[in-house]
């Protein structure tokens, strides 16, 4: 009899579960997506130092630790943000985010040099930029980009250079890809005050 209870429990309840995994439905499918800093592929393939040359090295990037996870965040207020759980960085934010960074700045300072962090132990870079992130989400209709970067004289170990900067760009559009290419420009603009600072340093030390 206590077998038989307990068989017919045992249906009921795999019953229930069959039915509320049917009305579930499929889960749905995650979108990934990539900043892009449109690298020239074939210069990067014949990279080497070269004398006479400026050579800047590119990180490391540290991150603040709400943005080190794969989901897209949007800010709704001051205090919450919101996590788009099938929306997230295909790979590492962090890594992409040294790549395209890396890429900006090779096109920028065309007349010098550029590797990313980390290089060989026998590579010494003239210049180092380091930066911290400590916000890069969208709110309302724009996407901020809080940094704090430095420019480190290798040789000399010496700074020579700390801005922190708030950048914000306009998103066109109203989906998560608009906001991600939203954020691919705020970082092109922050790419370009670094060129812009790095370029000016490098002409008032020549002789």
């Amino acid at each position: 009899m206590l077998q038989n209870s307990m068989t017919r429990l045992m249906i009921v309840a795999t019953s229930l579960t069959l039915f509320v995994a049917g009305c579930a439905g499929p889960s749905q499918p995650t979108r990934f997506y990539r900043l892009d800093g449109q690298p020239n592929v074939a210069e990067l393939i014949r990279f080497k130092p070269q004398a006479g040359l400026t050579l800047v090295g590119v990180g490391p990037i540290k991150l603040a630790g709400y943005l080190d996870r794969p989901q897209i965040i949007k800010r709704l207020s001051s205090h919450q943000l919101e996590l788009h759980e099938f929306d997230q960085w295909a790979g590492s934010l962090q890594e992409n985010m040294l790549q395209v960074m890396s890429d900006f700045l090779r096109q920028k300072l065309k007349t010098m040099q550029v590797i990313s962090y980390p290089w060989h132990g026998s590579v010494r870079p003239d210049y180092e930029v380091l930066f911290y992130i400590s916000r890069f989400d969208q709110e309302s209709d724009r996407i901020w980009l809080q940094v704090r970067w430095s420019l480190i004289e290798s040789h000399a170990n010496k700074l020579v250079e700390m801005q922190q900067l708030v950048i914000e760009e306009a998103i066109d559009g109203s989906g998560v890809e608009d906001g991600v290419m939203a954020a691919n420009r705020a970082m092109g603009q922050l790419a370009k005050q670094i060129a812009d600072t790095i370029q000016s340093l490098a002409e008032s030390s020549q002789p």
